[in-house]
């Protein structure tokens, strides 16, 4: 499904209940919106509908250049409005973070909770910069992180590759979505983190060599109402993982 927006489409997908309570869900960094499996435990419960949105360039979803991720919570305005959603939860897995914070302060009357999800920190801030492992270049030009995002996730896909839905959606439109990410993410926000009033539930596993834990640390300090749920002997992602703060995190808080 996809809704138009000034000549230009977002793509999203329902699982679930359609008349459930709604949670947007803003998927990470290699992903698509196909992949409804991931979300079983959750909808599992009858009372629940889950929304994947497809940020610009992923998958179906128009490169919609955006100038900081702020401006992804007015998009995702036209996508609840359209829907006639009035109030919902929002997920943000990994990369999809920054922008489950960037809806819950666009539609802050309209965001009841918020899920965090091993999740990116607020790249924005020095102190998350300065302990930071990978290289950043801020400012960098859209075309400099398409070409990063081909080189590093997308050089020599293999048959296999190319049949996953997370592969191909993420690689459209020559990686502009992965690019994208790579690009805001540590640029201003268009917002700060201490703007963000609602409940946030943060998993993040001490053991995480993707997000480093001290970065996940300064972020949920940085939010004013945080709860940093630890996970001692974890990783970045699996899905017994995922399935497992669904069951334990997000089904409790379910009206």
């Amino acid at each position: 499904m996809k809704i138009k927006i000034y000549h230009q489409e977002i793509a999203f997908t329902e699982y679930g209940n359609p008349k459930g309570f709604p949670i947007l869900a803003q998927h990470g960094l290699i992903a698509s919106i196909r992949d409804g499996e991931l979300f079983d435990t959750l909808i599992k419960n009858q009372n629940v509908r889950v929304i994947c949105i497809a940020r610009p360039g992923y998958g179906e979803s128009s490169p919609i250049v955006m100038d900081n991720i702020g401006e992804w919570g007015n998009l995702v305005k036209h996508l609840t409005d359209q829907l006639g959603i009035e109030h919902f939860d929002v997920l943000g897995m990994s990369s999809g973070a920054p922008y489950a914070y960037a809806i819950a302060r666009e539609l802050e009357k309209q965001t009841r909770n918020i899920f965090i999800f091993s999740g990116i920190p607020a790249m924005y801030d020095d102190d998350v910069l300065a302990k930071w492992p990978f290289p950043v270049k801020k400012n960098a030009s859209l075309e400099e992180m398409q070409t990063l995002a081909m080189e590093l996730f997308f050089s020599n896909p293999t048959k296999e590759d190319l049949a996953r839905n997370d592969y191909s959606d993420s690689m459209a439109n020559q990686a502009f979505g992965v690019a994208q990410d790579f690009r805001l993410r540590c640029m201003d926000w268009g917002f700060k983190l201490g703007e963000i009033n609602q409940p946030v539930f943060m998993r993040h596993a001490r053991n995480d060599m993707n997000v480093p834990f001290a970065t996940a640390q300064i972020t949920s300090k940085l939010l004013p109402n945080c709860r940093l749920q630890v996970e001692e002997n974890d990783i970045h992602f699996s899905t017994d993982s995922l399935e497992a703060y669904f069951s334990a995190t997000i089904l409790p808080n379910i009206p």
